[in-house]
């Protein structure tokens, strides 16, 4: 699985950076998933580890060669002086036909 920042996907991430967002502010992001794998992804669960991220939609599934978009939420509580970035971690089960 591939992620991308980007709906074109050619700007291709590892972390996702969620930049600097001012306390009490909400900021929605959308990244985009790529199935790059020979098996159809089934059951796909996601989590990133930070108690102020709320993820708001994921795919669920997602066939060989297909793309599915991610939103995710940041209301901070704190101004950070530094980006804030997180590792998204995606769980599933893989089907090869």
């Amino acid at each position: 699985m591939k992620i991308y920042k980007d709906k074109e996907l050619k700007n291709e991430i590892t972390t996702l950076d969620f930049g600097i967002v001012l306390a009490g502010e909400t900021k929605q992001y959308e990244f985009y998933l790529l199935n790059d794998s020979e098996a159809i992804l089934q059951s796909l669960s996601f989590k990133i580890s930070h108690p102020e991220i709320k993820i708001l939609e994921t795919p669920k599934d997602l066939s060989r060669q297909e793309t599915g978009k991610i939103t995710i939420e940041w209301t901070p509580t704190v101004t950070l002086k530094a980006p804030l970035k997180a590792k998204l971690e995606i769980d599933g089960y893989e089907l090869y036909r």
